[in-house]
């Protein structure tokens, strides 16, 4: 049985949009793709609401994406593949970070992950490097718009090529969440639907990477 750990925001851990609820496992992309594999693979989620890449908040302590996440690595080792999902805080107004700066971010946390020994037999895992799902500036009745802005919105829909790059140059595999799920009523969080889709996507993608 191979082992996944899936690393990222508040999207992986299914928050529902407007509330502060979260979905059911089998609801949540994780728990989809977990659903598609079977038996054959182990999911393993870690999904922190406001986590960022790289970037210290403020506001919120504890979200900065390296930190512990080395530590994160070797509590679920060892892993056949590592899913990495982060950007959307990034764009938050209070960082006023660039797109690529973000992306530099994530560049740090693929070789992070690749310097450790969490793969097999002590080898680096295989890594799939996932851009945001696409933001959306409907905000509805959520502090969303106090929080992020269309600044945000264009720096989060401008990752995808950019993490593409990024992969490309660390050996890893890529995936756009943005051609798959997009945002809804807070314009941040995904659908139950949205899960569905993505969960597949990601489910499609690994079997690829199992295939190579």
């Amino acid at each position: 049985m191979k082992s996944i750990l899936c690393y990222g925001d508040s999207n992986t851990w299914g928050r529902i949009p407007i509330t502060r609820g979260r979905y059911g496992f089998d609801v949540r992309w994780p728990g989809v793709l977990q659903s598609c594999l079977g038996d054959t693979a182990r999911v393993h989620e870690n999904g922190l609401n406001g986590r960022t890449t790289v970037f210290e908040d403020p506001i919120e302590e504890g979200r900065n994406g390296r930190t512990a996440f080395e530590i994160t690595l070797m509590v679920n080792a060892p892993l056949d593949l590592l899913i990495l999902m982060l950007g959307v805080n990034d764009t938050k107004n209070r960082f006023a970070k660039a797109p690529w700066d973000i992306a530099l971010g994530m560049d740090l946390l693929v070789q992070l992950a690749q310097r450790s020994g969490a793969g097999i037999d002590g080898q680096p895992p295989k890594i799939l490097v996932v851009s945001p799902a696409r933001m959306t500036e409907e905000w509805g009745e959520s502090m969303h718009s106090a929080i992020f802005s269309q600044e945000s919105v264009h720096k989060c829909n401008a990752l995808a090529p950019l993490y593409a790059e990024v992969a490309r140059q660390r050996g890893c595999w890529f995936l756009d969440a943005a051609l798959y799920a997009t945002a809804v009523s807070d314009g941040i969080h995904l659908s139950p639907e949205g899960h569905k889709a993505l969960g597949r996507a990601m489910a499609a993608k690994v079997q690829e990477i199992w295939g190579e």
